[in-house]
Parts: C-alpha cells; sequence; structure tokens
C-alpha cells in the first residue's frame, strides 16, 4: 500500500495540489486515515495517469484487509476522504483562481477545471468509458453518449439508506452546503468539492464542474439560495453575463415546469461548458431583424427562436417579450395550450453564446401537457421510443446531446446477436423487439457494418424523440403557424 501512497503523493505535485513543504503533512494525514503505522520509510513514487490509478488498488487493499466493505458506495466514500487530504480549502482556491484569472482569464478558468480533475472530484477514469458517436439526421449530426460512468448503487445500500434518519442538510444535491460535505449512505460524498463565488449583477451564484461530466468542461452555476427554478428575466440577464465572464463558454437553464424541466426543480442553477452542441449548428429557416435583434427561426426539431445582437439589454427586451408571449399562446388546431384550469404549461429552455462582437440568446419552446394517450406529456419522448429513451428531455438533450441509460450497451449486443446470428432476445431486451425488426427489414447487416448502422438507428430514433418534444412540428403546418406566431409577438 505504501507504494500506492506515494504514487498518488507523486501525482499530487506533479500537479500542483501540494508542494515540497507539504509531504510530511499529508503522508501522516493519509496514514493516519487508513489506520497504518508509519514506519517513516516509504518507496519513490511512480507516475500514474488518473488519481484511480493509485486508488483502486490502496481500496483493494483495504477491502481485503476488512477495513471497508467491497462496494461502490464505499469505496467512493472513502476516496474522497483521501482526497480532500490533498484539496485546497475554498478561500485559497478562490484566491488562485483570481489571481490566475485577472493576469488572464483562460489561465484561471483552465486552473480551475484542471483542478477538478486531479482532485478526482471530476472521475475521469470512469469518464472515459462513457461511449460516445455522431449521427446524421435531418437537422444535421446529433451526439449519442451512452452513460456508463456512473456506477449503479449496491441494493443492500440502498436498503441501508432507507432505514437511515432522513435529513434536510443540505436540503438537496445543489445546495452550496455541498461543499466538503462527508456523505453517507443517502449521499454521496463532497469533501473534495469546491465551489467559485461568482457576483452578479442579480446576486451571488456559484461555479463547480459537475464530477460527471457529459461535455467538454461541463459546468454548474447555483444560486445561493435554495429557491426553485424560475424562467424570467434575471434568468436571460444572468446567462449573458456568465458568457461574459467565463470566455468562451455557453450558458443554459433547464425549463421551470416539470417533465420539460430536467432533474432539479428545487434549486434554482445553469449549466454551462466549453462545447458546440448541434442546436448551434442548426440552419436558419426565417429571419427578420426588429430595433437592432435579429431572430432566426431554426431548423431544429425543437423549436426554437434564436434572438443575435450586439447590445444584451436589447437581447433581455426581446427575450421577455417572447417568453411573455409564448406562456400566454393557444393553438387547439395543435394541441397547444397555454394552460389548463390554473395549471401553466408553457415556458422556455434558454442558451446563451458570446461570439466576437454579439451575443446569441437560443429561446427553445416548450410545453407540458399531458394527455390520457401521452400521460407522461404529449410533447415528451413517446412510447414507440421508450425502448431507447424514456426520460424528461432537459437542457442538454434539447441542444442535440442524448444522454443514454448504461443498460443500451447490453441490451444493444442482445440486439446485434440477434440480428447476426439469430439469438433470441433475452428477457432484458425484449423491449427492442418491435424495433428491431423493423430496421433489420431496413439494412442489410453484416458483422463488418452493424456497430455503424445500429448507432445511426439509434440516432434515428432520437431524432424522432426530439421531435416529439416540439410543439410546431416542422412539417408545413408546423412551420406555417409557428412563423404567424412570431410575426405576431413582433407587430
Amino acid at each position: 500500500m505504501k507504494q500506492h501512497i506515494e504514487d498518488l503523493i507523486l501525482y499530487a505535485l506533479q500537479h500542483m495540489l501540494i508542494d515540497g513543504r507539504d509531504l510530511n503533512y499529508v503522508r501522516n494525514q493519509i496514514y493516519s486515515l487508513l489506520e497504518i503505522e508509519f514506519d517513516g520509510t516509504y518507496p519513490d513514487g511512480r507516475e500514474i495517469t488518473y488519481p484511480a490509478d493509485a486508488l483502486n488498488p490502496i481500496l483493494d487493499e483495504l477491502v481485503a484487509e476488512g477495513f471497508i466493505e467491497d462496494d461502490i458506495a464505499v469505496r467512493d466514500y472513502m476516496d474522497t476522504k483521501i482526497m480532500n487530504i490533498f484539496s485546497k480549502l475554498p478561500s485559497e482556491l478562490e484566491n488562485r483562481f483570481f489571481y490566475f484569472y485577472s493576469r488572464k482569464p483562460e489561465r484561471g478558468i483552465n486552473y480551475l477545471y484542471s483542478y477538478a480533475k486531479h482532485t478526482n472530484y471530476i472521475r475521469m477514469d470512469r469518464i472515459a468509458k462513457n461511449k460516445s458517436f455522431s449521427t446524421p439526421s435531418k437537422y444535421g449530426d446529433l451526439q449519442i453518449t451512452i452513460n456508463l460512468s456512473k456506477p449503479e448503487k449496491d441494493p443492500k445500500n440502498i436498503i441501508k439508506a432507507s432505514q437511515e434518519t432522513s435529513t434536510s442538510y443540505p436540503m438537496c444535491l445543489l445546495c452550496i452546503e455541498n461543499e466538503g460535505f462527508p456523505g453517507d449512505l443517502k449521499r454521496d460524498a463532497r469533501d473534495q468539492l469546491r465551489l467559485l463565488q461568482v457576483d452578479l449583477k442579480n446576486g451571488p451564484y456559484f461555479f463547480q464542474y459537475s464530477p460527471y461530466i457529459y461535455y467538454n468542461e461541463h459546468a454548474i452555476v447555483i444560486n445561493e439560495n435554495h429557491i426553485p427554478m424560475r424562467i424570467d428575466q434575471k434568468t436571460f440577464e444572468n446567462l449573458l453575463e456568465l458568457t461574459d465572464r467565463f470566455q468562451n463558454y455557453f450558458f443554459g437553464s433547464n425549463a421551470d415546469l416539470p417533465i420539460v424541466g430536467g432533474s432539479i426543480l428545487s434549486h434554482d442553477h445553469y449549466q454551462g461548458g466549453r462545447y458546440t452542441f448541434p442546436i448551434e449548428q442548426a440552419k436558419t429557416l426565417k429571419t427578420w431583424q426588429v430595433e437592432g435583434v435579429s431572430y432566426h427561426m431554426l431548423n431544429w426539431p425543437l423549436s426554437t427562436i434564436r434572438l443575435v445582437s450586439e447590445n444584451k439589454v436589447d437581447l433581455v427586451e426581446h427575450a421577455v417579450k417572447i417568453l411573455n408571449a409564448w406562456k400566454k399562446y393557444t393553438n387547439r388546431k395543435l394541441m397547444i395550450y397555454a394552460k389548463t384550469e390554473k395549471t401553466p404549461h408553457q415556458t422556455i429552455t434558454p442558451v446563451a453564446r458570446h461570439k466576437d462582437s454579439h451575443y446569441e440568446l437560443d429561446l427553445i419552446l416548450r410545453n407540458n401537457l399531458t394527455t390520457d394517450e401521452y400521460p407522461l406529456g404529449l410533447f415528451h419522448p413517446h412510447q414507440d421510443k421508450w425502448h431507447i429513451k424514456k426520460e424528461n428531455i432537459g437542457l442538454i438533450e434539447a441542444m442535440g446531446l442524448a444522454i443514454l441509460p448504461a443498460r443500451l450497451e447490453k441490451e444493444m449486443m442482445d440486439v446485434k446477436a440477434y440480428v447476426c446470428d439469430g439469438v433470441e432476445l433475452p428477457e432484458r431486451s425484449e423491449k427492442h423487439s418491435d424495433w428491431v425488426n423493423q430496421i433489420k427489414d431496413k439494412h442489410d447487416f453484416t458483422k463488418e457494418n452493424i456497430d455503424r448502422l445500429i448507432e445511426e438507428e439509434i440516432g434515428l430514433v432520437f431524432e424522432h424523440v426530439l421531435e416529439d418534444c416540439g410543439v410546431f412540428k416542422q412539417d408545413e403546418q408546423g412551420i406555417e403557424a409557428f412563423t404567424t406566431w412570431i410575426e405576431e409577438v413582433l407587430l
């Protein structure tokens, strides 16, 4: 175990988590945490690629000795405790960030992202396991990720967690009180989580990177207070201001209604990153110029208006106008209802960018109406796509990146065996039977082309999922109605 500890210490030195002055302190803290007797001798450290290259064998030895259980939640709990020894206090990290940022913003941002990876808060070794590919569509290439990075919890620990006394601290997974939170069976440990305070015009927010990034530099920006998601003027102002603070980043928000609003609506937050999503490359169907703001109707499955201007104030004013008009709009012929009784159904998923001298604000129209035929949402993935994607379509997917469940990896192996070798689909993959028989008739599958064709067919399902979620469909009737509505808003 000593060897792996020294490997980890060398990694921390090489990546400037600690310096030579810290060595005695760090060794003593690690040996004390792991209850190892230290005799003052240690081997030379070896170079490793990820912290996990040293942490995993350390954990293996702790399991063999009976020090911890061989369970992913328990192992993660322990490795965060180890990495916390190398982590800086929040104030020290902020001081370093702003020192670099004041000299060159890019340098400060790069430092913060590297720090999150090197402390193993972002588990890059696991993220590397995700399967990602692009597929063509009528709207341009779409992106697919099968999420293999986040481990499933052991059923035994799920039972244990249910027996633990619940706590309201922190109130949710996004609350800023998670910084340094030790974790338990119900909540992941956040020992080495460090937040960066960003004071916006509308109040303080806190910036961090996601521990399981879905794209490059996947960031989360969290309201200081535990208040519900809300799309309004302040949302547009905050997103645009963030694009000034973090150069070359986009920032967006999930919608603020159930079904169309992502997974956590109880805490106001945004997402961002240094990444180009398919929606950014979408072509324009129609354009209008109004008071220095360009309106672009996008050729995109989810009904989207892109506003472009050099003036943020003008952009926000027009975005608020669209939001307010959309909240009131009803088109019974297209099954678009602003509300039923007192329940509102319409909102917007916004995405902001800053490019050279101008700003872009994509306004994706959302509606969460449910019907007897579509109890999970009329503008939600329909039942015939649930074998691939049943979950809500939030910000990331609305921009053209599908986050698909890990189960698909094994299920697609079953599908390939069925198509190429005639092996009967097992129970876990029977949900794909109708789909696989359709694509079997469509293609001449071989062992050489099956991987590519299956990926393209998954992408086609995702394309249809996005079309299900579009309120104005991308057909003649839908485009005409969308055009008419925009022009009425502009009057």
